[in-house]
């Protein structure tokens, strides 16, 4: 897993690299950026020619990003963390397809600012699709159901309720976020690929995981925000003045959001579940 993990995150290399610019991922082949020779397969391996080029392209000499393998062994161990979690099954194929996904996406969106319908509209249709072979823990729509004394036996046909209800509770949040604050600042306060993104991390998860990313990531992104006013604070005035000159006010900068939503989207998969059973466990612990 491990290995096709290395394959997945090179091909994911070129979705991040071309898809934000509307070009094609299957032609032309793989080439430097900056000299656009060919890259010779045996300078295409994963991460090992990276180390064995010194992060330079073998033509020009021009640095390589060390985005490149990082977001190979960051899809590799993505992948291994999946099998090793669910085992040989459907779960493995749903949530290794999710964090491809959420990968490209955070890498795009911390890159272009771009969150591509290339892959959130896919997402949301396969997040959808995999209802039948891996079916969604569906106990936030079943006591829904509950409330309104109604009750649904097929648990496939449960577990594609609460994918949708996930989907539209996620997108629909941060909609609602979006047109808020438009109506108040007639500026946007959100892009719609983070709407996307949201729904997509819905489908796959279903309602009661959206909930916790609904919840955690404005907190990550307020975190990071709040780091980087304190580094300005703490920065010599002469770097400050430099670096602000030209530059928007930090309440009108933009921050990638997509970034926080597909890291907590991330960390749903394998401690979504702990941190809910924790968190009701306080209540029961109050009563």
């Amino acid at each position: 897993m491990f290995v096709a993990g290395l394959a997945f995150g090179s091909f994911l290399n070129v979705c991040i690299t071309r898809i934000p610019r509307d070009e094609s991922v299957v032609a032309p082949q793989s080439h430097c950026r900056d000299c656009g020779k060919p890259i010779r397969w045996y300078d295409n391996v994963p991460v090992l020619s990276w180390l064995v080029l010194r992060g330079r392209c073998r033509q020009c000499g021009k640095p390589i990003l060390p985005r490149y393998p990082a977001v190979e062994v960051l899809t590799a161990a993505l992948f291994a963390a999946c099998y090793a979690r669910f085992g040989p099954n459907w779960f493995t194929l749903k949530f290794c397809i999710f964090s491809f996904l959420l990968v490209g996406l955070i890498f795009m969106d911390a890159e272009t600012g771009l969150l591509p319908r290339e892959f959130t509209y896919s997402g949301i249709v396969l997040g959808l699709g995999l209802f039948r072979l891996a079916p969604v823990d569906s106990s936030g729509t079943a006591f829904l159901l509950r409330l309104f004394q109604k009750n649904l036996e097929s648990v496939q046909w449960l577990s594609l309720l609460d994918s949708a209800l996930g989907a539209i509770a996620g997108g629909g949040f941060f909609y609602l976020a979006w047109a808020l604050y438009y109506l108040i600042s007639k500026r946007h306060g959100l892009g719609f690929g983070d709407v996307a993104l949201t729904a997509m991390s819905g489908a796959f998860l279903g309602l009661k995981l959206v909930l916790l990313i609904i919840f955690c990531a404005p907190i990550l992104g307020t975190l990071y925000a709040a780091a980087l006013l304190v580094c300005e604070a703490f920065r010599p005035p002469s770097d400050a003045k430099n670096a602000s000159s030209g530059n928007q006010p930090f309440l009108y900068r933009e921050i990638p959001f997509g970034v926080f939503l597909g890291t907590c989207s991330l960390a749903a998969i394998f401690a979504g579940e702990a941190a809910w059973s924790w968190y009701l466990g306080l209540f029961s612990r109050a009563g």
